[in-house]
């Protein structure tokens, strides 16, 4: 499947609203339409997920994709981060090679969003990806 694939399965599926997978150099690979991470932001998630003491600003600081911020709920540091905005957030998840950055509104829940991102991810992994 092509990057744009993943993606648009994520959507396809219910499982985001919208959804994009960039590299760890912040370059996007493959977006939904009409949503556009910028290369800048995309660096700042990956900084946020590896280093600590990056990754402890985002509670004063929020998350922040695609010109919205979302509140930070929790983090697995060198994994994910995990945020909330209305009844929708965002989750975004690392892999060796990649970040795979999903937004989801109502009625997609949190968990749905998770589970699937982390999914993607696991497989991208299990790819050497």
């Amino acid at each position: 499947m092509s990057w744009s694939g993943h993606v648009q399965a994520l959507v396809d599926g219910h499982k985001a609203s919208r959804a994009a997978i960039h590299g760890i150099d912040g370059n996007p690979w493959a977006t939904t339409s009409g949503f556009s991470v910028s290369v800048p932001e995309a660096k700042v998630l990956k900084q946020a997920i590896d280093f600590p003491e990056y990754g402890r600003l985002l509670p004063m600081e929020g998350v922040h994709i695609a010109g919205e911020r979302y509140t930070f709920l929790r983090s697995d540091p060198g994994r994910n981060i995990i945020g909330k905005k209305g009844a929708g957030g965002c989750c975004v998840t690392r892999t060796s090679k990649a970040l795979i950055i999903a937004v989801f509104e109502s009625p997609i829940s949190t968990n749905d969003c998770v589970c699937a991102v982390e999914a993607l991810a696991d497989y991208l992994v299990s790819m050497q990806l």
